[in-house]
């Protein structure tokens, strides 16, 4: 798992993020990036790479909030 993700783990993120995904399918995935991003792939138009940076982008620090847009 990436280091960088420390209040969530990636399974935890994908729920917030989609939170109708199928937690059975997702536990399956044994929290790889990689895995959870096919899952996830299958309900959205995203590629896979953009869903496994999204999941293990670290989390956004509170000086970022002034020029921050997504």
């Amino acid at each position: 798992m990436v280091d960088a993700i420390e209040r969530f783990d990636v399974a935890e993120r994908a729920l917030l993020m989609w939170p109708r995904l199928d937690r059975r399918k997702l536990a399956r995935c044994a929290d790889d990036p990689s895995r959870i991003a096919r899952l996830v792939a299958t309900r959205t138009s995203l590629p896979t790479e953009v869903i496994v940076g999204i999941l293990t982008q670290p989390e956004r620090r509170e000086d970022e909030s002034t020029y921050y847009f997504g």
